[in-house]
């Protein structure tokens, strides 16, 4: 489908006035459709930046056609914004009220040039892009990527738990096991279970809300560097599931052998 075809309303739509932002994940990792989902007001600071060497969207550019990859060539639409201001260190920009309601709906398949740029005249999307999928609502967050793919930052879950993603919670909730904690910042880990009633889903809203999750280790280094530094440090993952009916005793064993093998008791932040 062809872009026109959705967003059909914009005849003005040319190479002097307009630009596409195909925001893309950062060399640190850092994904746009995240802060898309987490916050329309952050995803609207990602549009401010001039750029080092020269303004990416120069006079007399006014709008800013916006869209966060999700994956390789897909990209969500983030919006259209209007450049208020260039004259400061940053654009003052502001949502346009059209369009409004396919914000994290449409599905862009960019088949351009792959580069590191993000920046492209409307000539030159209408020319290498597609619309692929109209959501029916719209993106909240990650799909589910199956248990074994769970390999996620704080800030990743935060939007899961956040936006009560229901493929996370079903899954989630109905599988107890081993989890991992990794210290990307030391490599340290620390391994625990979820046992029962708590499921894996229950277990890990203490640590998105609660932080330390009520764990010693984990306690005192909050307590030492502070709880960004949980925030931008901590990864999640799950090293063995069970059944639900699976009991205690025989989990909590599990437990401790991986301990054992990922040393950390001694090297981590486990304290028992």
């Amino acid at each position: 489908m062809k872009i026109q075809q959705i967003f059909n309303e914009l005849t003005d739509l040319n190479d002097t006035n307009c630009r596409f932002h195909l925001a893309k994940t950062s060399e640190e990792g850092k994904k746009p459709s995240d802060v898309l989902a987490r916050s329309r007001e952050e995803w609207l600071g990602w549009q401010v930046y001039k750029g080092n060497n020269k303004n990416r969207f120069p006079y007399p550019v006014k709008y800013i056609f916006s869209f966060a990859q999700l994956s390789g060539n897909e990209f969500i639409f983030g919006g259209i914004f209007e450049i208020l201001d260039r004259s400061g260190e940053l654009y003052k920009v502001k949502y346009i009220d059209k369009y409004q309601d396919l914000i994290g709906r449409v599905v862009l398949n960019y088949t351009g040039a792959n580069t590191r740029g993000t920046v492209f005249t409307p000539n030159y999307i209408l020319k290498n892009s597609e619309i692929n999928e109209i959501y029916k609502l719209p993106y909240r967050g990650e799909k589910f990527p199956g248990i074994e793919n769970i390999n996620h930052t704080y800030k990743e879950l935060r939007i899961v738990y956040d936006n009560k993603l229901e493929d996370w919670k079903s899954v989630l909730s109905n599988i107890s096991g081993i989890y991992l904690l990794t210290d990307t910042k030391t490599g340290k880990h620390y391994v625990g279970s979820a046992k029962g009633v708590d499921s894996i889903y229950g277990r890990w809203s203490n640590y998105i809300y609660g932080l330390d999750g009520g764990n010693l280790g984990l306690k005192e280094l909050i307590k030492e560097k502070g709880e960004n530094y949980f925030k931008e440090n901590f990864k999640f993952s799950i090293l063995e599931t069970v059944n639900m009916s699976f009991d205690d005793t025989s989990i909590e064993a599990k437990e401790s052998l991986w301990k054992e093998k990922l040393l950390s008791r001694k090297f981590g932040y486990n304290k028992n």
